[in-house]
């Protein structure tokens, strides 16, 4: 990942390589007010799937994951963003 990986511009390079083939589920590119407000709620959805994952409830999380993460991930163009978003990386 780019060092300035939650920048905007970080998130165009990404979205360039991460669908650069058109084709069906291809998400409309962000303008940099939409990706700051997903960028803010991929954030708040991480730490929503580890404090599921804290307290047990991991069917509960994998489901979570499925149905938020995983959309908000491929509209930012994240192939797989939690290690980034560990505490005191952003």
């Amino acid at each position: 990942m780019p060092y300035n990986f939650p920048t905007y511009q970080a998130y165009l390079e990404r979205y360039k390589m991460f669908w650069s083939e058109e084709g069906d589920g291809r998400p409309p590119l962000l303008s940099e007010q939409e990706f700051q407000q997903s960028f803010q709620l991929l954030r708040d959805s991480y730490q929503t799937y580890q404090d599921m994952i804290d307290q047990g409830m991991e069917d509960q999380a994998a489901h979570y994951y499925m149905n938020v993460i995983h959309f908000l991930e491929n509209k930012l163009a994240i192939a797989d963003g939690y290690d980034n978003f560990i505490e005191g990386r952003l």
